[in-house]
């Protein structure tokens, strides 16, 4: 604020000015009436910009937090309730006395007052005033106008996880993406743990959270909200999906069930590629390589390319081929579908293996 430097001085000279001028200050004792007026305008100066100053910095340190529209608006409103309720004390003042310096004072401290009282009961309130403003509120013109482009918070597992990233660069999520600096703190804790693949999974994450930032094309900011009387990340996930009015995106079962229980909306990215597997019915055919045995006696499994489990009946013999199966039946669980199939009855061919 190098122009800060600049401003200062010249405020101080122009308050002086303006006291010597109109001489509100009488001479007190050795001192000329200009010699008073022009010190204690010096002093009213300083210490008004002081107070700009500090004001400013209060509101710029505001609006980079989440809610500055919000409490913009609230400051905007509330400061011309204050006004206007100043002005009623101080034109009762200016009728009841004689008009003079210290009645044109006190006009204008009750006229500040309540200025300043409004401008900082609207910097406090987080709930709009105006239910134009709130962001995703039911029925409001932002709410039409936005649509479904609610704020997304991420969490840990969800970054490492990594497949966020190509979600958001389609366009399958839209809206704002908010990582929390406490996320940003388990992160880095996990990227230094003395576990190598615990390691390498934090520094994947952190490397994903890179790209995204450098995507011109992905909103995504850090947030600075954070919760010291709680503990546990996933309860300040919580907390800050309700304060936000957002969506929780992860792939963390239990803080999925959670999130639920407390009626906080999310977005778990496993159950999104559950739903996006091809679907097969009984009779269809595919092709399957054999890897493992099965639970059950005789059994084969196997993978299909989107991760869906193939459990092959008297497939064990096949380990290390790719068969030709149809699909006997499906069975949905918690972590993914299941698919039972048999094989054709056609000739397996070996499984070609890949130069390394």
């Amino acid at each position: 604020m190098t122009y800060w430097y600049t401003l200062f001085p010249i405020l101080i000279a122009t308050t002086a000015a303006i006291a010597v001028r109109h001489g509100f200050i009488p001479p007190l004792g050795p001192f000329p009436a200009w010699a008073t007026n022009l010190m204690g305008g010096a002093i009213a100066g300083g210490l008004v910009g002081g107070l700009a100053r500090l004001g400013w910095r209060r509101l710029a340190e505001g609006l980079a937090e989440e809610g500055a529209e919000t409490r913009l608006v609230n400051m905007l409103v509330l400061a011309a309730g204050g006004a206007l309720m100043g002005a009623v004390p101080a034109a009762a003042v200016g009728l009841a006395f004689s008009q003079g310096t210290a009645v044109r004072v006190v006009e204008g401290c009750l006229l500040g007052g309540g200025l300043v009282a409004g401008l900082s009961a609207g910097c406090v309130l987080k709930e709009p005033l105006l239910s134009s403003v709130r962001v995703g509120g039911k029925g409001g013109p932002s709410s039409r106008r936005r649509g479904t482009s609610l704020r997304k918070v991420l969490d840990t597992s969800v970054i490492i996880d990594g497949r966020i990233g190509d979600l958001l660069r389609t366009g399958f999520l839209e809206g704002e993406i908010l990582v929390p600096e406490f996320i940003l703190a388990e992160l880095q804790s996990v990227a230094d743990s003395p576990n190598s693949l615990r390691r390498r999974k934090g520094r994947r994450g952190l490397e994903v959270l890179r790209e995204l930032m450098q995507d011109e094309h992905v909103e995504i900011r850090v947030s600075s909200t954070d919760y010291l009387d709680i503990q546990e990340v996933d309860r300040k996930l919580l907390r800050m999906a309700k304060e936000q009015g957002a969506v929780l995106v992860t792939i963390d079962y239990n803080l999925n069930r959670v999130a639920q229980v407390e009626g906080v909306k999310i977005l778990n990215v496993n159950e999104l590629a559950n739903a996006v597997k091809p679907r097969f019915i009984s009779g269809e055919e595919l092709s399957v390589e054999v890897i493992d045995r099965g639970e059950e006696i005789g059994q084969g499994a196997g993978y299909l390319d989107d991760g869906t489990m193939v459990v092959v009946e008297n497939g064990r013999r096949h380990i290390g081929r790719t068969v030709r199966a149809t699909v006997k039946s499906a069975l949905q669980t918690e972590t993914g579908r299941m698919l039972f199939v048999e094989p054709t009855g056609e000739t397996p061919t070996r499984c070609e293996k890949q130069a390394t």
